[in-house]
């Protein structure tokens, strides 16, 4: 997925970026951090983001690692997905940001046209982590309009996904020699 700049704002005073889709970041004052330092960030905030359309018929292709989440009791979960998002913050040389410990981002997510009549009231919001290759279920989202609206604490790729029990099958097919 290539980068690209959707906007800027101010760390001192927050702010927001849109896109032309519906996604929206919304950051408040004095929130942003330096990620590898942790050490607060005053200045202009760049905002990488993409929606990704959860109805594209190359999603596999688009988005990191498969619909298997772990919600908040621990356990794996199907995932299916009615918004995605990929934000990333950085200061003017490229370095990486984050939300500031203790605050909360808004993050607004369109529903796809063919989701919108079946998206559920509220629904729990999942990111992506990068070292387990799954999703983690982290707060909700509601359903405002044609879009969903929630917190969240950091940013990397962010899903509303609706979670769903599933069997684990393995299997081992053999030819008619006994081959595997």
């Amino acid at each position: 997925m290539p980068k690209t700049n959707s906007g800027t704002l101010s760390a001192a005073s927050g702010g927001s970026v849109t896109l032309s889709n519906g996604l929206k970041i919304l950051l408040p004052a004095d929130a942003v951090v330096n990620a590898a330092t942790g050490v607060a960030y005053n200045g202009t905030v760049n905002v990488a983001a993409q929606w990704i359309n959860p109805e594209a018929q190359d999603l596999a292709l688009i988005m990191p690692g498969d619909l298997r989440g772990i919600n908040n009791n621990n356990n794996m979960q199907l995932l299916t997905t009615y918004g995605m998002a990929a934000v990333e913050l950085t200061d003017g040389s490229g370095n990486k940001l984050q939300v500031a410990p203790g605050k909360k981002a808004k993050l607004t997510i369109a529903l796809p046209v063919g989701l919108i009549s079946k998206a559920p009231a509220t629904i729990p919001l999942w990111h992506f982590d990068e070292a387990k290759g799954l999703w983690i279920e982290e707060g909700s989202a509601a359903k405002v309009g044609n879009t969903y609206e929630g917190e969240v604490s950091h940013f990397s790729f962010w899903y509303c996904d609706v979670p769903n029990d599933y069997v684990q099958l393995d299997i081992t097919l053999h030819n008619a020699t006994g081959n595997p």
